[in-house]
């Protein structure tokens, strides 16, 4: 079983080197390009996604109070499956951002546009256990790859081969829809301190370079230049931040790292999903079972951006004149 490939690449999964493909996009170094899988913009449907959310709910790191988002599969008949997605409150930044990717799957899945199996859907599942009852951790399955340190929503795209990753620290090339990990300091894996977010666009507030971005996050304040500030500014002139749900901004400089995270072709999922799934044990199992042992060791141990980069295929973004020959759109 192959995707339709551009290049093949390899990653590491536990100790095996497996031979993966690449989502027509071309990945390599200095020029990523958008995906040849029809003329879906996926950020657009991202974007109309985060509007229906709902704002505010409450923010939680405490496994006691949060609230996952959960999914149900059911039978339509002639084989097909329909999805339906249940949003978490109080959520946490991967939570809420992987609920997006949810309604995502849904609305392709319910609309015909892609074809999962009810094991598939199923195995997208946000559960902190594994089949066994022990406790899921990061690195094992879909939503453990996405919540994981370091880059998980790179890693799930690259396993799935539904999109690609890349940085643009001059945001040129990034666009609002994109998903994006945001390193508050230079560490990767267990002394790193992040943020899972969904890239809003760029924009002056309060005077100052801001990156804005959609998530959840909580309120607090933070010593800027000798001075309490808030920790996050409100989108909008005239709104608030809100603990849990809600778009807000950063300045610029409060960021170390980012790695930008763009979906490029969900009609590849199903065939992601299955090939996970086959190299999930001896004779096969379900792709919640996939585990990806350099997400998992982070939990516990440090890496390095250098050793990010060639583990998920980020590359950087491509120069404005080169994105402006090809078509691609810049950040809007």
């Amino acid at each position: 079983m192959r995707f339709p490939i551009s290049i093949a690449r390899l990653a590491r999964v536990g100790t095996t080197v497996v031979a993966l493909t690449a989502c027509s996009i071309g990945a390599h170094a200095g020029s990523p390009r958008e995906g040849i899988c029809g003329s879906v913009d996926y950020n657009a449907m991202i974007l109309d996604i985060i509007k229906g959310m709902p704002v505010g709910g409450g923010y939680s790191l405490n496994s006691r109070t949060l609230q996952l988002p959960t999914l149900t599969a059911h039978n339509i008949g002639r084989k097909k499956w329909e999805m339906r997605v249940y949003d978490g409150t109080p959520s946490h930044c991967t939570s809420a951002t992987y609920t997006v990717f949810l309604h995502l799957v849904a609305e392709l899945q319910n609309s015909g546009a892609i074809h999962l199996t009810q094991e598939q859907l199923h195995s997208l599942s946000a559960d902190d256990k594994l089949p066994d009852g022990s406790s899921r951790v990061d690195g094992e399955g879909p939503f453990a790859i996405f919540n994981s340190n370091g880059a998980g929503a790179a890693a799930l795209l690259m396993h799935t081969g539904t999109g690609f990753s890349f940085r643009d620290d001059k945001l040129g090339y990034a666009r609002p829809g994109d998903l994006l990990k945001i390193f508050w300091n230079e560490g990767v894996g267990s002394n790193e301190k992040g943020h899972q977010v969904i890239y809003m666009g760029k924009r002056q507030v309060a005077g100052r370079d801001m990156v804005c971005f959609w998530s959840s996050q909580r309120q607090r304040k933070k010593k800027r230049d000798g001075r309490n500030e808030a920790l996050y500014f409100a989108a909008a002139d005239d709104g608030k931040v809100q603990d849990g749900y809600g778009e807000v901004c950063r300045p610029r400089g409060d960021i170390k790292e980012m790695v930008f995270s763009r979906i490029t072709c969900m009609k590849h999922l199903r065939a992601g999903l299955a090939e996970m799934a086959r190299l999930s044990g001896e004779g096969g199992g379900t792709a919640d079972q996939f585990v990806d042992e350099y997400l998992r060791k982070l939990r516990t141990s440090s890496s390095d951006h250098i050793t990010l980069n060639r583990m998920y295929d980020i590359v950087a973004a491509p120069s404005p004149a080169t994105y402006a020959d090809s078509g691609i759109a810049p950040s809007h």
